[in-house]
């Protein structure tokens, strides 16, 4: 079997659109990723995201940016301020595990600080399984400690959230409370459908995890490029620090530019179901594998322009591109959380009520550090995580200033 490498940006927005390639990027991770959300295809793909996006609504969004996000942050941040110094990839995990157990549908049992250390150790975890394919570490042995995560999650967390909310529905249905009564999560949406999306436990079970992993995991490696942008920008022009602290849509086109040039996933791996022809001219015949390359694509000098791989948060998009470029996928297989996490930009001219404003979780906390003084740690800088094929930050130190 063939391997083919697809890098053009037309060319990989085209190919991700194509219905006889299926996911494979999360193969080597199937112990969690196996049948989840983003590896199904076909009709029982889009059954279960039908059903899913019930939770993504705008009522959603609005709910946790303006009553979750903002009380999670205040909670986790203090600590780190008294300190004066904290890591952002840390810190990011401690805010997002937060935000992610609430959608999935995890509750918490005992709101100790015992039980969310665990929390953020089973999340890093569950972390391996999605880049597993791209890890330098004994596969073999990474596989065996995810396991046994996902075990204890089921027994800590997953079995006693699905019980309650087992009762909550069939008290619901029993017209003793009222549908607003049920918790907005995904997993009451599976356990409410079933018998319709034909799922056994252990699919729920790997469904919710994996939706605690995408809500939290993606955005902790998206939020430590965008710091790193955002002060190193300031470094370099001082005079742009208090408009990014006041002025939310400047700070969203920095996410968005940093999205562009670091996607979470660097690639998009397929395998061809049929013989597919390529806008490049290349083919792919059953059974090969189809590497998009998103990063490479988001860096197409022929859209973006000459200095594409550069930092740019005022670059001109071109018309039939976004700002975030491909990473967050595009059609059917496109991130539903994309709002949750990038927000969305006004269109020239346009005027949004900040109520009903999207600004995306990533944009908010980056703010946030902000104003709490956030610079650069000048006597330990950050590193990249040599253990993966990916480029994620492993640790990025900051400190926190009165006058920043």
């Amino acid at each position: 079997m063939a391997t083919i490498e697809l890098s053009d940006y037309k060319v990989c927005e085209k190919a991700l659109l194509e219905p006889d390639l299926e996911q494979a990027l999360y193969d080597e991770g199937a112990i969690l990723m196996k049948k989840v959300l983003v590896t199904l295809h076909g009709q029982e793909h889009r059954d279960r995201r039908v059903l899913e996006m019930r939770v993504f609504r705008r009522n959603f969004f609005r709910h946790y940016e303006h009553e979750v996000i903002p009380k999670v942050f205040d909670e986790v941040v203090q600590p780190f301020v008294d300190a004066g110094r904290a890591d952002v990839v840390d810190f990011g995990y401690r805010v997002m595990v937060y935000l992610a157990v609430a959608f999935a549908g995890i509750d918490l049992q005992t709101r100790t600080r015992e039980e969310f250390d665990e929390l953020v150790g089973m999340l890093r975890t569950f972390g391996t399984a999605a880049t597993l394919g791209q890890s330098k570490l004994d596969r073999e042995a990474e596989k065996k400690k995810i396991a046994a995560t996902l075990k204890r999650f089921d027994e800590q967390f997953f079995t006693p959230s699905a019980e309650r909310r087992h009762a909550l529905i069939e008290r619901f249905d029993a017209g003793e409370i009222d549908e607003d009564e049920l918790p907005m999560d995904v997993l009451t949406v599976l356990l409410r459908n079933e018998d319709k999306l034909d799922i056994d436990r252990d699919m729920v079970m790997r469904e919710t995890a994996f939706y605690f992993l995408a809500g939290a995991h993606t955005s902790v490696h998206s939020l430590g490029h965008v710091m790193h942008h955002v002060l190193s920008w300031c470094e370099a022009h001082p005079e742009d620090r208090q408009r990014l602290i006041d002025d939310t849509a400047m700070i969203q086109r920095f996410v968005h530019e940093s999205f562009r040039l670091h996607p979470s996933s660097p690639v998009s791996k397929r395998k061809a179901l049929a013989d597919v022809e390529f806008l490049s001219g290349d083919t792919a015949s059953v059974g090969d594998t189809v590497v998009i390359n998103l990063h490479e694509a988001n860096r197409d000098t022929s859209l973006f322009g000459d200095d594409a791989a550069e930092f740019n948060p005022y670059r001109e998009i071109p018309k039939g591109a976004t700002e975030t470029g491909i990473t967050f996928g595009i059609g059917i297989h496109s991130c539903l959380g994309k709002n949750l996490a990038a927000g969305t930009l006004p269109r020239a001219g346009e005027v949004i009520d900040p109520e009903r404003r999207q600004v995306g979780m990533v944009a908010w906390v980056a703010q946030a550090l902000l104003r709490c003084g956030a610079v650069k740690d000048p006597d330990n800088p950050g590193h990249i995580d040599p253990t993966i094929a990916r480029e994620t930050w492993a640790e990025y130190p900051i400190l926190f200033t009165k006058n920043g």
